[in-house]
């Protein structure tokens, strides 16, 4: 597989088992940042009746599109373009958005826009599920998270470990409101927020 990710390995059972629970069996889920696809199978293959629409920044889509045009999955849509940069989403609406490790690889302003987008596309009552390290009250959770983020500033001076409480106001603030802050396996969390109906 190209573009495989450890880290998408390791993670894709527990959130499995919240998309379980949130996600009705026929959802339209569109995955921001699908990276090398293994998220968008594995879920599939557990939930099949899932509509699941991946999508990538231009420069990593046609290996993502390779990797899931071998499987076959008739769950999955063809890959898209989405470049947060660009803020051009497709056409909604889906009844989730779900993006996992990409507010901490991401700017600051291209996390807003992520939170901006999702909100634009989401339906009523749709949901929006954000996997990864967070502080809170400005506070590592763990010396680990600290350390990556440290990592991560080395790497991208721009990305680094997001403030639950900064991400929490601007998707109140887009009409996004938080349901649930789930603790997950290696110092992370999954942020569940649903859109409000609209005026």
């Amino acid at each position: 597989m190209e573009r495989y990710s450890p880290a998408a390995e390791k993670n894709k059972g527990p959130i499995l088992e919240v998309l379980r629970e949130r996600l009705a069996p026929t959802a339209r889920v569109l995955e921001v940042g699908s990276g090398a696809g293994q998220h968008a199978l594995h879920f599939t293959e557990a939930l099949p009746t899932l509509r699941w629409q991946p999508t990538e920044h231009p420069a990593v889509l046609p290996a993502l599109a390779s990797n899931l045009a071998t499987a076959g999955r008739v769950a999955i849509l063809p890959p898209l373009v989405l470049d947060l940069a660009a803020d051009s989403w497709p056409t909604g609406p889906f009844d989730a958005v779900y993006a996992a490790n990409v507010m901490h690889i991401v700017s600051v302003s291209l996390g807003e826009a992520l939170l901006r987008g999702a909100a634009s596309v989401l339906g009523a009552g749709g949901q929006l599920l954000l996997y990864g390290p967070y502080r809170f009250e400005g506070a590592f959770t763990t010396e680990s998270n600290a350390e990556f983020d440290q990592w991560l500033k080395a790497r991208d001076p721009a990305s680094g470990v997001r403030d639950f409480e900064a991400v929490a106001a601007v998707a109140e603030a887009v009409g996004l409101v938080l349901e649930d802050n789930r603790a997950m396996p290696s110092n992370n969390q999954l942020l569940c927020f649903r859109r409000e109906a609209r005026a």
